[in-house]
């Protein structure tokens, strides 16, 4: 037998195997048959084959295949063949796996460079979907024929993805739309390939268990919230009706206007905008003014709604013919709480004070440590990346895109993953601060966000925002208090039904009762300093003022509670 029979039969015997496994997630045996010859031809059947995690000679072996031989996995040569053939075999996978490669594109924290080259290369290639087929989804959707909904309808789409087609149109009064119109049997597909990228996840991290600290897992059940998201044409509809009410009040952003007469959970209906990509205009005045009014938008989103666009990239944004800048592609959102966002700003904020420790300290508590992380040597890695990235630099000299990236990865590196929100944002910042860059050279995007930030600082530290802040913790620190009597009584109740079990040392009595007096002493402290909080709050105003807005009350209430926070720490200072 030659060898190029040995391996077809081999290559037949895989795929034979691999669909067999395969059919545990992929009901449709020719789906399953499909997708087995794909992950086969590109040096992954390892990835089909079902094993048990504690068979190390097994996984070993599959690492080997995997790899390429019995080789050395950190050798960069390996990693760029394994990323070249992961990238080849995600665009023939279809349309969800590619979507997922560019979301891993978007981690340079957790993913390594190699990966990310390729993973960024990834293009969603998708065919158009044949007319009749968007006609019957659009009428069925709706609820009645398009000729009675809409007084044209282009044939010819203006754009086709892996989620949706759109086409162009006009209202019955002459009003050009565009329809987004999802592609026809996309929900039972996806749920499909989700349940196939999630047994290839737990393959990889079975074979390769370094590979946990990607957090593949987490990153594919984030994926699958956002994917499903975005699915449901409801919820981009009212993203755009949000994004119009945030910037009501900036007559140079367009955020297209909806029809909701004409929109569903799979069409959605808006306002047609026309206009040229940024980079094309040939006036340089004005690509600058431009590039300061992109700017302003998307650091509004940032920093002060908290509600921003995911992918801000040049073929999302462009300037009409009346100056005006079209936003358009609201399917991938992002969201930042106001602690979150006041975080982000302590970190720019310190930064421009070159407050290096506090950087350190900051990205600490924003990020999840793990058990055990040398919080030295990580502050060290934060500080070594601050010298190359922003200390002794001009502002208009500062790559936020470079200082992110390697700031994030050096937090992986001690064992510290940042949550989505954040590196959500940080993409979004990369993309603007390129796009600006790109525009108007010399352009300083920092400088652009200061009034922003400065704003957040200023409201941060406010009378209002302080009084706010009392109110709030006071009487969290009060109702955990409040609730002390009833958990002892639920003790004692548990302990006369004879549920409780107690394990307790005689020695060093004395001492252990004095401890809890000292214990209980401090509890009344903190009573007493959270009500004064509370009081000084609540009387704030009420009365002639004395001091920074304070009446006579509110005053005492607030010198009280900071001299029983002072002895409060001066006891735990003494220890007594």
């Amino acid at each position: 037998m030659s060898t190029d029979e040995r391996r077809g039969r081999s290559l037949i015997r895989t795929i034979y195997t691999g669909t067999v496994a395969l059919r545990t997630v992929v009901t449709d045996a020719a789906r399953a048959r499909s997708i087995a010859a794909i992950v086969a031809r590109h040096g992954f059947s390892q990835l089909l084959a079902l094993r048990r995690a504690d068979d190390q000679d097994d996984t070993e072996e599959a690492r080997k295949e995997l790899l390429g031989g019995d080789i050395d996995p950190r050798d960069a040569r390996i990693k760029d063949n394994i990323a070249a053939r992961a990238v080849a075999m995600l665009e023939e996978l279809g349309p969800t796996f590619v979507k997922f490669g560019q979301v891993l594109s978007t981690r340079p924290d957790l993913i390594p460079a190699a990966y990310v080259e390729r993973l960024q290369k990834l293009q969603d290639h998708v065919s158009a979907v044949p007319i009749e087929e968007i006609r019957r989804t659009i009428e069925s959707s709706l609820g009645a024929p398009i000729a009675e909904l809409f007084g044209s309808f282009e044939t010819e789409p203006l754009a086709s993805a892996s989620i949706a087609q759109v086409h162009g149109a006009t209202l019955k009064d002459g009003t050009p739309v565009v329809l987004k119109v999802q592609r026809p049997g996309l929900r039972p597909v996806i749920d499909a390939d989700l349940s196939l990228l999630r047994f290839l996840v737990n393959q990889v991290v079975t074979i390769f268990p370094e590979a946990e600290s990607f957090d593949l897992k987490g990153m594919v059940t984030e994926f699958e919230q956002s994917l499903r998201r975005e699915l449901d044409f409801d919820v981009e509809r009212r993203s755009l009706e949000r994004f119009r009410r945030n910037f009501r009040d900036k007559p140079r952003i367009h955020i297209p206007l909806v029809y909701p007469v004409y929109c569903s959970r799979v069409v959605l209906c808006m306002e047609r905008l026309h206009g040229q990509k940024l980079t094309a205009i040939d006036d340089e005045e004005r690509r600058r003014e431009i590039a300061h009014v992109y700017l302003d938008a998307a650091y509004q989103m940032l920093f002060k709604d908290g509600f921003f666009h995911g992918d801000l990239h040049p073929g999302n944004v462009f300037v009409e013919d009346d100056g005006r800048l079209g936003l358009i592609d609201f399917g991938m959102v992002g969201r930042l709480s106001r602690q979150n966002r006041e975080r982000m700003v302590d970190v720019l904020f310190s930064l421009m004070s070159e407050d290096l420790e506090n950087v350190a300290r900051l990205w600490f508590s924003i990020g999840k440590p793990g058990t055990s992380v040398d919080y030295a040597a990580f502050e060290a890695e934060v500080v070594d990346v601050l010298e190359r990235h922003i200390i002794g630099r001009d502002l208009d000299e500062w790559d936020l895109a470079a200082f992110f990236t390697d700031l994030a990865a050096g937090a992986v590196k001690h064992g510290i993953r940042l949550p989505s929100d954040f590196t959500m944002m940080f993409k979004a910042m990369v993309t603007t601060e390129g796009l600006a860059r790109s525009v108007a050279k010399g352009i300083n995007p920092v400088e652009a966000a200061r009034p922003y930030i400065e704003e957040l600082v200023r409201d941060r530290y406010s009378l209002e925002r302080v009084k706010q802040k009392a109110l709030v913790e006071g009487v969290r620190v009060i109702d955990t208090l409040w609730t002390l009597p009833s958990s002892f009584e639920r003790i004692i109740e548990r302990a006369e039904a004879g549920d409780l079990r107690l394990r307790l040392r005689h020695d060093h009595l004395e001492d252990s009762a004095r401890t809890v007096a000292n214990s209980l002493n401090r509890v009344g402290l903190a009573v007493i300093s959270a009500a004064g909080a509370v009081t000084g709050a609540l009387t704030m105003g009420r009365g002639p003022e004395v001091f920074l807005g304070l009446s006579p009350l509110s005053l005492i209430a607030f010198a009280i509670a900071f001299s029983s926070t002072a002895l409060f720490f001066f006891s735990l200072v003494r220890g007594r």
